[in-house]
């Protein structure tokens, strides 16, 4: 039984014993409004669009941003690029918590080894940890977004202790800590066994699970973010991490694969690709996603991307689980219909 079924029952019960009673009792029914989503939204600063997506992101009820502002250097050192000043600006709003990822993507690709080398070094993990609080403080930004990716599974215990100790930091100076997860559904996932949802779900006060890439650039071509995935993505994660600081992770892209070479395009530019070459996408339901295929100079290409109707099926999803909120890559060439779908989601409304 829903639980609107269930208020409707209890005060029919109400209602009953207070005739029998010789007493009319009238009472109001008060029913569970819809869940609300908290809306975070990476802001890749390498494209040139995504400023341009920060107002209707902000407007739609975006509170948390996160600029990929800040990178880890091969010494253990944090290296920082300062935004556009028209994206300064809007990030300076007083109802913009400002969050920056920092990543470990050097020389084209996630330095998952590297990092695991300066964290297995007591005095090298102290110092990058100083240094992350030292910039965080430095520039008052309200916490930090750690992104850092292909860890090797042996890494896991030194990340959790480093990860523990950083978030006392920034708890100490009044800044929030959040951490980018891989998606999972199991546990027998290699490439994500040092990233202990338990574990992190303790030590971080959000846990943002990238639920995207199911397909990626170097697999066969195919939906990035399959909805049955997505649920059971979502059913792993909370047996582990407590819903309210689970953020689900939302893609607004694609890839043009070649065999299994795959080119990253956003939704507009799949859109647009489509009417160059003349295709008509096909909505599949099983995946909440869209597809359509091509020939270029004697050479097939298969597109598969996500718009605003894959946003709102799997956004739906989150709201279901009441989990803490979502958190959309990226700003840039997004649908823009879609800030249409997350402004119901963050205002309990229907879209």
């Amino acid at each position: 039984m829903s639980r609107r079924s269930v208020a409707l029952w209890a005060a029919a019960v109400v209602a009953v014993l207070g005739v029998a009673a010789g007493i009319v009792v009238l009472r109001p029914v008060v029913l569970p409004g819809p869940h609300t989503l908290v809306a975070a939204a990476w802001l890749p600063t390498a494209d040139p669009r995504a400023g341009g997506s920060l107002p209707p992101a902000l407007d739609a009820g975006v509170t948390e941003v996160s600029p990929t502002l800040a990178s880890f250097t091969a010494d253990g050192g944090v290296a920082v690029q300062q935004p556009a000043p028209e994206v300064q600006a809007l990030l300076e709003r007083p109802d913009v918590r400002v969050i920056p990822t920092v990543q470990n993507y050097l020389d084209g690709g996630w330095q998952g080894g590297l990092v695991a080398e300066v964290l297995a070094d007591p005095g090298k993990a102290d110092a990058h940890r100083r240094e992350l609080v030292r910039t965080a403080v430095q520039h008052e930004w309200d916490g930090l977004d750690i992104d850092y990716e292909a860890l090797p599974p042996t890494a896991g215990p030194v990340f959790t202790d480093f990860l523990d100790q950083l978030a006392d930091d920034l708890h100490a100076e009044g800044m929030r800590l959040t951490v980018a997860v891989p998606a999972r559904v199991n546990d027998q996932d290699e490439w994500g066994l040092a990233y202990s949802y338990q574990v992190l779900g303790q030590i971080a006060d959000e846990v943002r699970v990238m639920t995207y890439d199911h397909s990626w650039s170097t697999s066969e071509a195919g939906p990035v973010a399959p909805l049955e995935w997505v649920r059971g993505v979502i059913t792993y994660a909370t047996q582990r991490v407590p819903a309210e600081k689970l953020m689900l992770g939302l893609a607004t892209y694609g890839y043009d694969w070649v065999g299994q070479q795959g080119t990253t395009l956003q939704a507009t530019d799949a859109v647009e690709l489509a009417r160059r070459v003349g295709a008509t996408p096909e909505w599949v339901p099983r995946s909440a996603s869209w597809t359509f295929s091509y020939e270029q100079d004697g050479v097939q290409h298969t597109v598969w991307y996500e718009d605003a109707r894959s946003l709102a099926a799997k956004q739906q999803l989150a709201i279901d689980a009441e989990l803490r909120g979502v958190a959309i890559w990226a700003l840039g060439g997004e649908d823009p219909e879609l800030w249409t779908s997350v402004a119901a989601a963050t205002r309990g409304s229907a879209a």
